[in-house]
């Protein structure tokens, strides 16, 4: 039976326990799901004894409970081989870029360095260039905050390698005390995003936002470099830049619930 809206009932179903399962590993009964999902039991029952029964789901005998079955992995696999954070990444920093004519930025983690994937400048006669070969410290600007903030990699260099750095101070405004350090990563964590204020360079700020992969890590920094007015740029730039960031997790797989 296909709705009018061409929605299939079964399918919608389907996805709802999905949905279900991916927030619960350990699995649940099938009297869970049909008392969460608010669906009749014997609905739930053939739904799931034909999911079961194709792969898509898997039952653990002794305790009866249901997971998300290894079809779904080799699946997702498949996918996975086509996704590529360059490739779908660039697409959507042009239209950024063009829509802003602002440079727009895509950063990486790899040892104890930020490399910038992808850069994409603007068509300003005045703009902000990169040149090939740059990296960074992970202790400045917004993109390497961000991903020393939110990464796995970040987290072990800033709690077993960070302290015993001598930081290079790039303005007044770079961050070289662990104490100040620590604040802005708490407020990253608590954010979201991150900010840089003049910190590698006087006369240039950033906004910068995280790149999910289909596993829920952090795989990159999005950023905006920019001249002119902090303030009113930053609150102009941050829901678009957001909005870009989360087309590209999505597109890598990421599944926000």
């Amino acid at each position: 039976m296909i709705e009018k809206n061409g929605d299939v009932p079964a399918i919608n179903k389907m996805n709802q326990i999905f949905d279900l399962l991916a927030l619960e590993p350990k699995g649940l009964s099938q009297s869970t799901i049909s008392s969460l999902l608010d669906l009749p039991k014997a609905t739930v029952s053939r739904l799931i004894n034909t999911l079961h029964g194709m792969g898509y789901l898997e039952q653990e005998n002794k305790a009866g409970l249901y997971t998300l079955g290894a079809k779904l992995l080799t699946l997702g696999n498949i996918v996975n081989k086509r996704l590529n954070l360059n490739t779908i990444a660039t697409p959507i920093m042009e239209r950024l870029c063009n829509s802003l004519n602002e440079m727009v930025k895509l950063s990486i983690m790899r040892g104890n360095i930020i490399y910038p994937l992808v850069s994409i400048e603007s068509k300003k006669a005045i703009r902000i260039t990169l040149d090939s070969g740059t990296v960074y410290p992970p202790y400045i600007g917004a993109a390497g905050k961000l991903l020393l903030s939110l990464t796995d990699e970040g987290k072990e260099y800033y709690n077993t390698i960070l302290p015993n750095v001598s930081m290079v101070k790039y303005t007044k405004n770079t961050i070289v005390d662990m104490n100040r350090l620590d604040e802005a990563i708490s407020e990253i964590k608590t954010l979201g995003y991150a900010t840089d204020n003049q910190e590698e360079s006087v006369g240039i700020y950033a906004v910068a936002a995280p790149i999910y992969n289909s596993t829920g890590q952090v795989i990159g920094a999005l950023s905006i470099p920019f001249f002119g007015d902090y303030n009113e740029k930053k609150e102009r730039y941050l829901p678009i830049l957001l909005k870009c960031a989360e087309e590209i997790s999505l597109s890598m797989g990421y599944y926000n619930k």
